[in-house]
């Protein structure tokens, strides 16, 4: 908790001064509160000894310097609240809240003073809180950082928890327990209310501590390895698609994400797109800040048709032109010019399916959202099709969790099915064909041609997780389906012995071989009718920096497919986490929602004063009006901690699909819900915010749901040509900007309605989750309660 703050960067830009103001502060308070729980914990051996392990003893002799120290932690929320420390809100609250707590009994209740626990309680907290201090404060003064701290102070601030932790919450809840049955905490509040209230708030210990322990071990392992990383492996020699260089002798994300956004944003055109992008120039915390100047970007391409249009070329055209490709001969350069260069390609591998092509229904898994209390996916039968599975899209719609036409999208591919059609002569171009997110078994299943694009199936051979597996799963999904795969082989399948030297030979590598993937796609497409409708779309995610390399050689491939037939569509699924132009109604029902349920209560505004603007944030925007007066809303769904790198990945998508829409192609791009996938679940903190929204009217998806119900628009965008996803119908669609393109049939999952923006609720929601968790022990200790009092209200009327 001792990074410098991210939200203070306008202080750092004042100068040095400033900056050594905070960390002055900073270290006073630290010094301060280290030197008050050393004299606590003085006075409580000092007792010990004199008394012989007396913990009765212990508070009546130490209290005095140990409450002063624990009341001053109170700033350890604020702290973290405005970013004067890198610390998680969340996870601040709950460590200093439940000493406050337990420190009020005591103060409230004289009686317990005695308990062995009060002193066990103070002992506990004094051995933690001096060598954490002593580590913060260390840190301060290190030029090093926390990895320079002296590691006597390094291991005990990350190793007595282990012991501490537990005798701590031991004394904790024993003393508010004992308090329970004192006369001074029945008094305390009317009708007995505080001794309820502490019960209640030790049934909360049931989920906070275990919470509070394992956030610690994870603490502890993650400080341990960064302080003593694993020795590097050797860099392999650099290939393919690389960024820029920097100047300094790397190939920085952050400097190169900041040039393409300041070149997006200077293609605007306009006076006020010229003083932003001056502002990305001079901004010094991007990781942090770089959400305001998307927002910007975005505001400044709503102006006009001209500057949505302008941006994106520009975005795209920096990124080829200084993005770097390493060839395999050695030939670096710009990476369109040497990409371009490239004559090879693959060779083409068929499996055709075996599954009936008639009678098809479209089918929709689906057994309510997912909530911690109902993780489990849905079961083969619990299956929406034909009427109620538009009874299903219509109540959807009704709740605010899709837009209406979403609804009506879901409801045509029904139909379409319902009438004995099939995807029979579609041809689908999958980027990332094993994408978890991706509509592979559905398009399959529908009877659909899927030209597939993945990792090769070489990689990993003889080890644990060779990727031939994957194409193994695909092309058996194919084969069991209605449908038929087409993808790349390094050797003609003809030359494969058996199925294994064929799932070895089959695929690509993306980032590396991008032209010659363009080129097979390109020849590939010419030996179909030139009528046949196909479809190119871009499934695929990594994380960090390798997510924009994807995306930009994603790109290539689509550019040149679309160059090379002029009828093909764009797809991609767009994520809600991200700014979007959204619906006049979805704005206004936002509106409306703000100030109801916490706020109702005042807690909304309480939550957003205390956090420092940071919680609660209203999600319902001030419009932009265009040059040509017309408003355009805005959502911003796009959340800091998913990194910049990936804003420019997904951002890029918008810039291709912008640009394709102009250029006469249908635009299959919605945005989809959040969905409760592996690699999200994996992150507890997102899980335990994932239970909580429901509260805030979001439905998070499971997988299974989102892909049936995207790739059914997915379809619908294909087939329908009434789409407005077809730039034929963009005047009777009202879409004048291209950024408007994302206003339609969008699948955010409430984002869009909510009171707040998503950024702004993961505390929030993970709070109430837990509450939610904790309830039917409140119930439990109220209904007891409840009893107990008419008991004895009986007793003394007897």
């Amino acid at each position: 908790g001792i990074s410098r703050p991210h939200c203070v960067a306008v202080i750092a830009q004042l100068g040095g001064g400033a900056m050594g103001l905070l960390d002055t502060y900073l270290g006073l308070y630290n010094l301060g509160c280290m030197a008050g729980w050393a004299y606590a914990l003085f006075l409580a051996v000092g007792s010990l000894a004199r008394t012989g392990g007396d913990l009765t003893r212990v508070w009546a002799d130490a209290s005095a310097p140990a409450e002063l120290a624990q009341w001053a932690m109170l700033l350890e929320i604020v702290h973290a609240l405005t970013g004067a420390v890198r610390s998680p809100v969340f996870t601040v609250f709950l460590q200093v809240m439940s000493r406050i707590v337990a420190l009020g009994v005591v103060v409230v209740c004289p009686e317990v003073r005695t308990q062995w626990s009060c002193g066990l309680m103070l002992l506990s907290w004094s051995l933690v809180e001096v060598p954490r201090y002593a580590f913060y404060l260390n840190a301060l003064l290190s030029p090093k950082g926390s990895e320079g701290t002296l590691y006597p102070v390094f291991w005990l601030r990350y190793s007595l928890f282990y012991l501490l932790y537990p005798t701590g919450i031991t004394g904790e809840c024993a003393t508010m327990l004992a308090a329970c049955s004192t006369a001074s905490l029945a008094g305390a509040l009317p009708g007995g209310w505080a001794v309820f209230l502490i019960k209640a708030n030790l049934a909360l210990y049931l989920p906070g501590s275990p919470f509070m322990y394992l956030n610690m071990v994870k603490n502890r392992k993650s400080a341990f390895k960064k302080r003593y990383p694993p020795p590097e492996k050797p860099k392999p020699a650099e290939k393919g698609t690389q960024f820029p260089p920097d100047g300094k002798g790397g190939r920085s994300t952050t400097v190169a994400g900041k040039q393409v956004i300041e070149a997006a944003v200077r293609g605007c055109g306009s006076e006020a797109a010229g003083k932003a992008a001056d502002k990305i120039g001079k901004e010094k915390n991007w990781r942090f800040n770089y959400n305001k100047h998307y927002m910007a970007m975005v505001r400044l391409g709503c102006d006009s048709p001209s500057a949505a249009l302008s941006c994106a070329r520009a975005g795209l055209a920096w990124m080829n032109e200084n993005m770097v490709f390493i060839a395999p001969s050695g030939e670096t350069g710009p990476f369109h010019k040497v990409v371009s260069k490239t004559t090879g390609k693959f060779e083409t591998g068929v499996v055709h399916g075996e599954g009936s092509i008639s009678k098809l229904a479209y089918k929709v898994p689906y057994n309510g959202g997912w909530h911690p209390s109902s993780p489990k996916a849905p079961s083969a039968e619990a299956v929406l099709s034909g009427d109620a599975l538009k009874a299903q899209a219509a109540a959807w719609a009704k709740r605010g969790i899709v837009e209406q036409d979403a609804a009506d999208a879901l409801c045509w591919t029904t139909d379409y099915f319902e009438q004995g059609k099939s995807l029979k002569g579609v041809y689908f171009v999958m980027v990332g064909a094993g994408s978890a997110m991706g509509p592979f078994p559905k398009l399959l299943e529908m009877g659909a041609t899927v030209v597939a694009i993945d990792i090769p199936g070489c990689w990993g051979a003889g080890g644990p997780r060779p990727t031939w597996t994957l194409w193994k799963r695909l092309t058996e999904t194919a084969k069991n389906s209605p449908g038929s795969i087409i993808f790349p082989v390094s050797k003609p399948q003809s030359a494969c012995k058996d199925d294994e030297e064929m799932w070895s030979a089959s695929g690509c590598d993306l980032m590396n071989q991008p032209g010659e993937i363009a080129n097979w796609l390109v020849h590939w497409q010419s030996t179909i009718p030139a009528d046949a409708k196909v479809v190119i779309g871009n499934y695929t995610y990594l994380d960090g920096d390798l997510h924009v390399k994807l995306a930009l050689c994603a790109d290539y491939c689509i550019s040149k497919l679309c160059a090379a037939r002029k009828s093909t569509t764009v797809a991609f699924l767009c994520t809600p986490t991200d700014i979007h132009v959204c619906t006049d109604e979805a704005n206004a029902a936002a509106a409306k929602n703000y100030g109801s349920g916490l706020g109702s209560f005042g807690l909304e505004m309480a939550a957003n004063l205390f956090s420092g603007g940071k919680m609660l944030v209203k999600n319902a925007l001030k419009p932009v009006k265009s040059a040509s007066g017309k408003v355009i809303h805005l959502v911003d769904g796009l959340s800091v901690a998913q990194g910049p790198n990936y804003g420019l990945a997904k951002r890029m998508q918008h810039w291709r699909a912008c640009i394709a829409f102009e250029e006469g192609h249908a635009v299959s791009t919605m945005v989809a819900p959040s969905t409760a996938t592996i690699s999200v679940l994996s992150n507890k903190t997102f899980a335990w915010a994932y239970g909580g929204m429901p509260y805030f009217g979001y439905e998070v998806f499971k997988q299974e749901t989102t892909n049936a119900v995207m790739a059914a628009l997915l379809m619908h965008d294909a087939l329908n040509v009434a789409s407005t996803k077809n730039p034929k119908n963009r005047k009777t669609a009202g879409i004048d900007n291209t950024l408007e393109l994302f206003r339609t049939q969008a699948v955010h999952g409430g984002l869009w309605r909510c009171a707040y923006k998503v950024d702004s609720i993961g505390e929030v929601s993970a709070l109430i989750y837990f509450a939610g968790i904790a309830s039917p022990v409140l119930m439990a200790l109220a209904a007891l309660t409840i009893g107990t009092t008419g008991f004895l209200s009986l007793m003394k009327q007897q």
